[in-house]
């Protein structure tokens, strides 16, 4: 018989910290609680794999595989992460988004017309892309317009800032994010109603208000939620120094 325990291994005690103890024989396996006579028929053969180890107890889960166990590890190792360093991948993916409709025209422009005409479909799923409402550059048309170009890189732009400032940035009450949104709504519906004609520096004055805001609301509750990610995976695989004020 060989004794394992689980409260030192931090997978087997993810997967069974709340019936410890396991008690494991060939094929068969039991849950706490279990009685004399459990393990008795476990002994002789009478008792069956699924069977219930007490009354109102559910069957006896499978036991859990080398590859299981290692696929669990990397799994957490990845959430952890991704949870670390989510403002990077998050600075990538809108980089990427803010930059390719500029990459666009230049494409467009050098006679590079496949990648370019890929572009402006791509980004015809999120914006009107009305030439009248779009920037210029090098001679053609940005993949998206005056609002968008500035939502997007503002949000870009802020992801950095808050990457380097993370510390000292609360999040946005929602009552003043109501500010931030309120000027590109008003300017937007009463265009659509034919009250009135924006112009390209309103609309971009506006997406600049309304990243920001957005930003400013999100990204710090993001942060919290990652921290907490990664404090609850570091507590399980201790893949870095856990502060004293965070021990149990």
């Amino acid at each position: 018989m060989q004794e394992v325990n689980i409260d030192q291994d931090p997978v087997l005690h993810k997967l069974f910290g709340d019936h410890v103890p396991v008690l494991d024989l060939d094929s068969q396996r039991l849950y706490w609680p279990f009685g004399v006579d459990d393990v008795l028929g476990m002994l002789d053969g009478t008792y069956h794999p699924g069977q219930p180890a007490e009354p109102g107890e559910g069957p006896a889960r499978p036991a859990v595989s080398g590859f299981t166990r290692e696929l669990v590890i990397a799994i957490d190792k990845l959430i952890y992460h991704f949870a670390r360093h989510w403002t990077l991948v998050m600075g990538l993916f809108l980089g990427l988004y803010a930059g390719l409709p500029v990459l666009a025209p230049f494409l467009l422009a050098n006679g590079v017309t496949g990648p370019a005409n890929l572009l402006y479909l791509a980004y015809r799923f999120t914006c009107h892309q009305l030439p009248s409402r779009s920037f210029f550059v090098f001679g053609q048309q940005v993949a998206y317009c005056h609002r968008d170009t500035a939502i997007y890189t503002t949000l870009f732009l802020a992801i950095i800032v808050f990457a380097l400032l993370r510390e000292r940035i609360k999040p946005l009450p929602w009552q003043a994010y109501v500010i931030f949104v309120a000027p590109m709504a008003i300017d937007g519906v009463t265009q659509i109603m034919g009250l009135r004609t924006s112009t390209w520096q309103l609309r971009t004055l506006t997406g600049v208000l309304f990243g920001v805001g957005s930003a400013w609301l999100a990204f710090p509750y993001l942060e919290q939620s990652f921290q907490d990610i990664r404090q609850s995976v570091n507590r399980q695989l201790h893949l870095e120094p856990i502060p004293p004020d965070q021990l149990p």
